[in-house]
């Protein structure tokens, strides 16, 4: 049985998961149908790494650190128990958006690495494979992406670390 405050985790995670899978259409983040092409395998295996498997990870871990949560009905609760909790449940769940971000920041480091220009992309690809070109990816914004990246996660794991022990 889960605690009230895992329940409210597993809400808000799921929530702002599902609004970090709505971007996934312009980047084409996991192209699966063009994976023989070595720029979109390296695509695919960033997306997977940093948006599924860290994620699971992230969830897994969390889940386990608000297993000692008070499982008292809530009501209660004092006034400043019920906002512990609540935020205990709901920070974490933003790390969401840092997993997107560090994923963002990989993407503009190395943008060749992942997407090609235009000119040198294969005829069959070209309609349906975003470029470069069409990104419009600026490398300038790879620290700031890191750098909030790393906030949103630390943030995120630090709240219910302290909050629960």
């Amino acid at each position: 049985m889960m605690t009230t405050t895992q329940s409210i985790f597993v809400v808000f995670f799921a929530i702002f998961w599902g609004a970090i899978a709505s971007v996934q259409g312009r980047w084409k983040m996991f192209h699966w149908p063009l994976i023989r092409y070595c720029h979109v395998a390296a695509r695919i295996g960033l997306s997977v790494a940093l948006l599924n498997i860290l994620p699971l990870l992230f969830f897994a871990w969390i889940f386990f650190l608000l297993r000692n949560t008070p499982t008292t009905t809530i009501s209660q609760w004092s006034g400043s128990q019920t906002l512990l909790q609540i935020l205990a449940g709901i920070a974490p769940a933003f790390a969401v958006f840092g997993f997107y971000r560090l994923w963002l920041a990989a993407v503009e480091f190395f943008p060749t690495a992942f997407y090609q220009r235009r000119k040198g992309q294969d005829r069959l690809i070209r309609k349906i494979e975003p470029t470069l070109d069409t990104l419009n990816l600026r490398s300038e914004f790879a620290p700031w992406n890191l750098f909030f990246a790393l906030m949103y996660l630390v943030v995120a794991g630090g709240v219910p670390w302290l909050l629960v022990r």
